[in-house]
Formats: structure tokens, sequence, C-alpha cells
């Protein structure tokens, strides 16, 4: 008998035979043992999600705010009647540019004194006396009512001789100064405590960007009492006297804030363009910085949570500096390499949808 005719039939079967084996004792292991093995057991899930943290590193810190907005007039001024009384005098007309001071009106006012008592003696009766009331003699007086702002005169809400009511509107001065005017998110009112005082301004197809000064935040609260004290100042100026020629020459007696800058005068631009500013509030060079969403408290002093060699989390305080609305220096407090949670024990993060600084709470 031949080796290859051996082969085929005594060694082939006696092979298959054994892989059979080997591999029906392998499914009956797995049937009644399981697959699992050491290193499967220690990727059991345990419902625990460890802390995310970063790394205390030094950086650059620019604090520049973009803020967009709008090119405006300054709000027209109104000119009230000082007193109640008669218009009497127009020193300008409608459409006449004039300064602030200037006089634009002129009310007569005439208030009547208490009577006087006055002593007569009697023809028939030598010691009587009787007690006559003389009535006395109006008294007129006249009040110049001024331009609380330099701009041009609007229509008159009011005819000559007319009679008006203290407080009533005899018409309106329109300033011809121009703001830039933006709305700065609150939490961003922090990053200008520094004092920030003029900021660059960029008109798309407009000139070329120029640097608009005096930035002002105003509340809405605060805007309403400077407009009522200017109004009441403007025309508290009032003259008194009796039979005064008109024209004669007379001494005088508020979901975010707005920002906004006065553009130069020398820049032409128009009512309602758009525009973009750059506010530079200051910035820091190769400083220790984190994320502001690990800090609880921006300004000042605040609080970080460091990670020591065995994983603890401790609450460390710092003193903190610049901030770009995405990290905040960290002057004091922490070492440079230091590990702490990215995010503030028992906040919510969430994705940021809108510009400006990120919050957590």
């Amino acid at each position: 008998m031949s080796q290859r005719r051996v082969f085929r039939r005594f060694v082939l079967p006696i092979a298959w035979l054994l892989i059979g084996a080997v591999i029906a004792v392998s499914l009956v292991s797995i049937a009644f043992t399981g697959s699992s093995s050491a290193n499967d057991d220690q990727l059991y899930p345990t419902g625990e999600v460890p802390a995310e943290t970063v790394t205390v590193e030094k950086s650059t810190v620019e604090n520049t705010l973009a803020i967009t907005g709008t090119i405006k007039l300054d709000d027209a001024q109104t000119l009230n009647a000082p007193v109640d009384g008669v218009v009497n005098w127009a020193f300008v007309k409608p459409g006449d540019n004039v300064s602030k001071g200037d006089r634009i009106f002129q009310i007569r006012a005439e208030t009547q004194p208490e009577a006087t008592n006055t002593t007569s003696s009697a023809d028939n009766e030598s010691d009587a006396a009787e007690q006559v009331q003389q009535p006395a003699k109006a008294v007129v007086a006249y009040h110049d009512v001024r331009a609380t702002a330099t701009g041009k005169v609007g229509k008159f809400a009011i005819e000559l001789n007319d009679e008006v009511t203290k407080g009533a509107a005899l018409g309106k001065v329109q300033p011809q100064n121009f703001k830039a005017v933006g709305t700065i998110n609150p939490l961003d009112r922090y990053r200008l405590m520094e004092g920030a005082r003029e900021a660059e301004i960029t008109i798309d197809g407009g000139p070329e960007p120029f640097v608009c000064k005096n930035l002002s935040v105003a509340d809405s609260a605060s805007e309403s009492i400077d407009q009522e004290q200017g109004s009441e100042a403007a025309n508290e100026e009032t003259i008194t006297g009796l039979g005064s020629e008109p024209g004669q020459e007379q001494p005088g007696g508020a979901s975010g804030s707005e920002i906004s800058c006065v553009v130069p005068e020398d820049v032409v631009v128009f009512d309602g363009l758009s525009m973009r500013m750059d506010i530079d509030a200051g910035s820091a060079e190769n400083v220790l910085t984190v994320p502001v969403t690990a800090v609880r408290g921006l300004v000042g002093q605040g609080a970080i949570w460091v990670l020591n060699d065995k994983g603890k989390e401790i609450r460390t305080e710092v003193e903190l500096g610049v901030t770009d609305g995405k990290v905040v220096e960290v002057v004091s407090g922490v070492k440079s390499g230091a590990e702490v949670l990215r995010y503030v024990p028992g906040s919510n993060p969430v994705p940021e949808t809108e510009p400006g600084m990120e919050f957590y709470p």
C-alpha cells in the first residue's frame, strides 16, 4: 500500500476527528462557564464619570470686546415752558441753527400781588378812620426759554401769543452730533471695570476706522433722570421786571445695557449706519490662566478646585486679573502645571449660544 493511500485512509480522517473534538470541547466550555476573563471584569461599568480637568498654563490674555450697533443722532431736546404765561416772542424760526444757551422763546407772565390796606379820614368824623383796600398792580415777568443743545430748531409746537402752562412743549432742538451706540451683555460689563474710555469704530463701506471717545454705559433709569434734570436746568432761567421790551437782553435769574461713544466732528457719518465697536480693555502677556468655567467669581477674588496627588478636589482661593471671556488670568494662589477641574463643581455646562463671556450656572 502506498504512502499517499495510507495518508488518505487513516491520517487525514484522524486529524479531522481531533479538530472536531477540540471544537466541541470549546463550545461546551463557553456554554457552561461563559467567556468572562479578569481583564473583562476591569471594564465593567461603575456609573461614575471622571471629572474633566485642565492644566494651569501660561498664555496671553487680550481683553477686547467686539460689539455691533448703529450710528445715531443725539436725541432731540424738547423746549418746555418754565411758567404759565403767553408766548410773546420768538428769537429764531424753524430750521435755524442755534448754539446751546441761545434764546429761542420769551414768555410773558403776570402775577397779581395781594391787595394792600390804606387809611383815609372821614369828612364828618375828625378822629374816625376807615380802612380801604387798594388793588395792587399786576407784576409782569419775562422768562427766556433757551436752547438746551447746539443744533437745528425744529417745527414750533405753538403759535405766537398762545397761552401755555408750565412744562408745555414749545418745540425741539435737534443736535447734529452723532454717537456710536450698541448693546453690551450685562456679564461683559465686568470686563470694562478697568475704565476703558474709547473704542475703535469700523463702518463697512464707510470711512477709515476711527477712534470714538467718551465711552459710557448707560442704564435706562439713569438716562431718564439725566434727561429730566437737563430739561429743568435749561429752562430755569427767568427774569422779572415791569414793561420790558421784547428782545431786550436781560440777566438770567434702562436685558442689556446701552454702550455709546461720541463720533468725532470731522468724521462723515449718517444716522442709521451699521458699525462695529472694538473696545480694548487691557491685556496681560505670559501669565497663568485657566478657563472662566473653572472659576467661581471672576472679579478680584475667586476660587478654583485643584486636584492633589491623591486626586482629591481641593477648593483654592485665587486672585484674578484680566479676562477675555474665555480664560482668566490667575495672579496668585496656584502654580503653573497644577491640575484643576474644568467646571466648577455643581455647575451645568452648556454650549455657548452667543458671543461674549462664557457662563455656566
